[in-house]
């Protein structure tokens, strides 16, 4: 099993709402962002797919404007997706502790 793939999977969703939760941004510009991580394998495109899904579940909405003659959508975090933002990190947040501490070999381990 490619761990990596996994884990990377799950995220993208993540990163993209912290991302434009911080302020509104068009879709390669996020793509730029992401792929400054080493390990997250992110082709030009690919990420629309994920701004789909994350604006149909309410999560980010977006608006067009207009930059040297091209037409840019932007994207920002719903109240919603600021929420969920929030529940995702703080289990990310959670589950790192827990596996540094596991690493560390504390006997505090706390169910998550």
């Amino acid at each position: 099993m490619d761990w990596n793939n996994q884990l990377t999977k799950g995220m993208f969703e993540l990163a993209i709402l912290l991302l434009v939760s911080k302020k509104a941004m068009y879709g390669y510009e996020i793509t730029k962002e992401l792929q400054k991580v080493n390990g997250l394998q992110l082709a030009n495109g690919s990420i629309y797919p994920i701004l789909r899904r994350l604006t149909m579940n309410g999560w980010i909405e977006s608006y067009q404007e207009d930059h040297g003659g091209r037409s840019r959508k932007y994207y920002f975090t719903t109240k919603e997706g600021n929420q969920i933002l929030s529940e995702r990190f703080e289990f990310i947040e959670q589950l790192f502790s827990f596996i540094v501490s596991l690493k560390e070999g504390n006997d505090k381990n706390e169910r998550i």
